[in-house]
């Protein structure tokens, strides 16, 4: 889990948060590459990012402590994650998230889906790599 605006605000929270996931799959895609090549095992990974309030802390114990984030947003951001696999996208973003990012980040609208513990269904959007010339 990584958090992105807390514990100290950014205003462009949404958009760092999208491009470290974009750096992500491209250090993934560079290793598999590598992995072929050898003769290798290749990785996947699934990223969910959602944006919204939560509660944000030192949790743990003494000998043990971490920082972590609770609530509905985090999640939301779960449940992406594990929908990364159904929709055979590496990256999924929310409405939210979909609304603070600028005209340089490619996204591709899914449509609805409902998630287990959720009331109601969440627009999901999956996130482009940017094209190479």
């Amino acid at each position: 889990m990584a958090i992105f605006g807390a514990p100290v605000s950014l205003a462009d929270h949404r958009e760092r948060a999208v491009r470290a996931a974009l750096e992500m799959v491209e250090l993934i895609d560079g290793f598999n590459r590598e992995q072929a090549r050898r003769g290798g095992m290749e990785i996947r990974i699934g990223i969910g990012i959602a944006s919204g309030p939560v509660v944000a802390g030192f949790m743990g114990t003494q000998q043990r402590v971490t920082y972590t984030c609770v609530g509905d947003t985090a999640n939301l951001a779960a449940h992406l994650e594990a929908h990364t696999k159904v929709a055979g996208q590496p990256i999924l973003i929310d409405e939210t998230t979909r609304a603070g990012l600028g005209d340089g980040i490619r996204v591709e609208p899914l449509g609805p889906a409902q998630f287990k513990s959720r009331s109601h269904t969440a627009q999901v959007y999956a996130v482009r790599p940017a094209q190479r010339p």
